[in-house]
C-alpha cells in the first residue's frame, strides 16, 4: 500500500473529523511509542473523542504515570492510527488482526514501510513525539496541552534521544523539550527512572554483559549477546537499555546487542558512535532504524551464524 503524505494541519482536520480512536504502539514499546499514545489519547479525550491505546507486549511498570493520563473508555474502534511504528511488522501481535486496517501512521524512521492510507512523517525528527507535539498544538494550542500530555511527551523525547545526548537531538528538539517544561511535572524523576535507577537483576545482567562482551574488527565492533532465559529475569524497559552498552566502550565505533525472543529468533540492535550508517546495515537484513540506531532479525537460524552474517557487513561497513 502507498500511504499518502500529509502535514501536520492535515493530521489535525483528520482527527477532528473522525471518533473512536484505537492508537496502536509497537512490540517491545519504548518511551517514544507509549509516550505518544498516551498523550495523544488524553488530547482527543480532552476533545471529547473516544480514545485508546493498546500494545501487544506488556508494558513495564514505569510507564504507570502515562496510564493515569487516561480514561478508560469502552467503545467499538472505528479508526486505527498507529504512533512510533515504521513497518507493521513492528506490532508484534497486533499485526494480524490490524494490518490493512490503519488509517494513519505517525512516525519519524527514515526507513518507514508504508502501510496506512495516510502518512505524517518527518525523518529527522529525534523522535515521534515532535510531530506528536505539533499535531496536538494545532488541535488545540496551548489550552489543550496540561502536566501530562507535556510529561508523556517529555518521556519520549527523552528517551529516543539518550536524556538529550545522542546526535539526533537537534535545536528543535531541545526547543520542545523546553516548551514541555513549562509545565509542572517532575522531569528530573523522569530522567532518573528511565537513565538512573535499576533493578537489582538489572545489575546482576549487567555482570554478565561485561564479562561476556566480544569485540570484532580490530575492536571497532563490541557484541553482546543474551538467551531468553537470560532477559526473563529483568522487565521490558531494563532490556531495552542494554542496547546503549557495547557503545560505551572506548574504541567501539559500532555495537551490537542481540536478544533471543520467545520464539528463539534472534533480535539484534546495532548503535553507531561514528560515520557507519546501521540502518543500512540493518537494511540487509530486512530491518531498520535511523542512521546511528537501528535493528534487525534473524530466523531460523543460529546465534553462531547470525554473529557472522551480521559482523561481515559491519566490517565491510567499517572499512
Amino acid at each position: 500500500m502507498k500511504s499518502e503524505p500529509i502535514s501536520v494541519s492535515e493530521a489535525a482536520d483528520f482527527f477532528k473529523t473522525h471518533d473512536n480512536f484505537l492508537i496502536l504502539s509497537h512490540a517491545n514499546p519504548d518511551g517514544d511509542t507509549l509516550g505518544c499514545a498516551f498523550a495523544l489519547c488524553r488530547a482527543l479525550q480532552k476533545l471529547g473523542k473516544k480514545a485508546k491505546n493498546i500494545c501487544a507486549d506488556e508494558i513495564s511498570t514505569r510507564f504507570d504515570f502515562m496510564k493515569e493520563a487516561v480514561e478508560s473508555q469502552d467503545f467499538e474502534p472505528q479508526t486505527v492510527v498507529s504512533v512510533d511504528v515504521a513497518d507493521t511488522k513492528l506490532l508484534g501481535d497486533l499485526e494480524k488482526p490490524y494490518s490493512g486496517k490503519i488509517e494513519l501512521a505517525i512516525d519519524h524512521h527514515v526507513s518507514h514501510v508504508d502501510f496506512a492510507k495516510k502518512l505524517l512523517l518527518e525523518p529527522y525528527a529525534a523522535a515521534a513525539a515532535e510531530p506528536v507535539y505539533k499535531l496536538i498544538l494545532e488541535l488545540g494550542g496551548g489550552e489543550l496541552f496540561d502536566a501530562q500530555i507535556a510529561a508523556c511527551l517529555y518521556t519520549a523525547l527523552s528517551t529516543d534521544t539518550g536524556c538529550f545526548k545522542y546526535s539526533c537531538a537537534t535545536a528543535a528538539t531541545h526547543r520542545i523539550a523546553a516548551e514541555l517544561l513549562e509545565y509542572d511535572f517532575d522531569h528530573s524523576r523522569i530522567d532518573y527512572v528511565f537513565f538512573d535507577m535499576k533493578t537489582k537483576a538489572r545489575i546482576a545482567l549487567e555482570e554478565t554483559i561485561y564479562r561476556d562482551i566480544e569485540y570484532y574488527c580490530d575492536g571497532k565492533c563490541a557484541l553482546v549477546s543474551l538467551t531468553r532465559e537470560q532477559l526473563e529475569s529483568v522487565d521490558s524497559e531494563d532490556a531495552n537499555g542494554l542496547s546503549a552498552i557495547p557503545r560505551m566502550i572506548e574504541g567501539v565505533e559500532v555495537g551490537v546487542v542481540f536478544k533471543q525472543r520467545p520464539n528463539g529468533s534472534w533480535k539484534a540492535s546495532l548503535r553507531s558512535n561514528s560515520t557507519v550508517d546501521v540502518q543500512k546495515i540493518c537494511s540487509e537484513f530486512g530491518g531498520g532504524g535511523h542512521t546511528k540506531a537501528a535493528g534487525c532479525s534473524f530466523y531460523n537460524t543460529s546465534l553462531a551464524d547470525a554473529k557472522k552474517q551480521l559482523v561481515e557487513v559491519i566490517g565491510k561497513a567499517l572499512a
